[in-house]
């Protein structure tokens, strides 16, 4: 069985955002549900495309960069960790919407598993 790309699991995260933001807006009929649904997502998914993209570049080439990594990294989480606490103090959010929303990338990552598993034409490619 083949391993899953980042940019297969982005693309997928995109697609979860936009059907969940369409979902709960179209179900709940309040501004709310989809606010909370809508930012923890995009947080995720643009947290996803960065995370990616640092580890693509430490990895990418001949030497790592320790000192880069050690500084990225916990940068790109307290970004992280400041835009969730800005949301949760000053946004009128949903709890559960909210915390649906973070969990984005997990149903990306299931959803990309379950086609691989699934899908016979991505079996015979790898020669499986």
């Amino acid at each position: 069985m083949r391993e899953a790309t980042i940019q297969e699991i982005e693309r997928i995260n995109w697609l979860v955002l936009i059907l969940g933001s369409v979902a709960s807006i179209a179900v709940m009929r309040d501004f709310k549900y989809f606010f909370s649904f809508a930012v923890a997502s995009a947080i995720m998914t643009l947290n996803f495309r960065f995370l990616g993209r640092i580890m693509q570049n430490a990895f990418g080439r001949a030497s790592i960069s320790k000192k880069e990594l050690a500084v990225k990294l916990p940068l790109k989480f307290l970004v992280l960790i400041a835009l969730v606490v800005l949301v949760v103090i000053f946004g009128d959010i949903d709890p559960i919407f909210f915390v649906i929303g973070l969990s984005t990338v997990f149903i990306a990552v299931v959803i990309n598993q379950i086609s691989i598993a699934f899908n016979p034409d991505r079996r015979k490619q790898d020669g499986a």
